[in-house]
């Protein structure tokens, strides 16, 4: 029986190494953006709180202040909040998407621009309930955290793959 079980747990591994299955790593930031410093629209922000993080993490040096040997992240929009999706028959809103748009752009310490600007858009879509509005609020802070950790991941991706180009 443990033989057995033996070989399916190599085909199994077999199988997801031949179909490309792995864990993604760390994002790496390319060298141009190594000492970066951060200028967010909105400083009162999750993502200004949590970008500096994980960018150290991905093996930059994320600078309080501007300085000549730093490259500029810069992240001129940011906005997230909730979009009325549906009215149902008693004219209310009875769905809605959470919506969190950021743009941004990078550029080194000589001010060549090393990413393009790029907007990236994430979204969830809940219902309402007014029976259950304690509810629903619960609901929409915990869509917007989750948003706003997808956001850091995503941007962190951009920057990454921008570095491979």
């Amino acid at each position: 029986m443990t033989a057995l079980l033996r070989c399916i747990l190599v085909c199994f591994a077999l199988a997801l190494a031949a179909c490309g299955f792995h864990l993604r790593e760390q994002a790496n930031v390319p060298d141009a953006l190594r000492t970066v410093y951060l200028e967010i629209a909105d400083p009162g922000s999750r993502l200004h709180r949590d970008l500096p993080g994980a960018l150290e993490r991905a093996g930059a040096k994320v600078l309080e202040a501007p300085a000549p040997e730093a490259a500029t992240l810069r992240i001129p929009v940011s906005s997230l909040g909730p979009e009325p999706l549906s009215v149902g028959s008693t004219a209310r809103v009875r769905e809605y998407t959470m919506r969190y748009r950021v743009e941004f752009d990078a550029v080194d310490a000589a001010g060549a621009v090393v990413i393009q600007r790029q907007q990236i858009e994430l979204s969830r879509d809940y219902t309402f309930d007014e029976t259950q509005a304690l509810g629903v609020a619960a609901q929409e802070e915990e869509l917007r955290r989750q948003l706003e950790r997808d956001m850091v991941q995503a941007i962190l991706r951009r920057i990454e793959a921008a570095g491979r180009h």
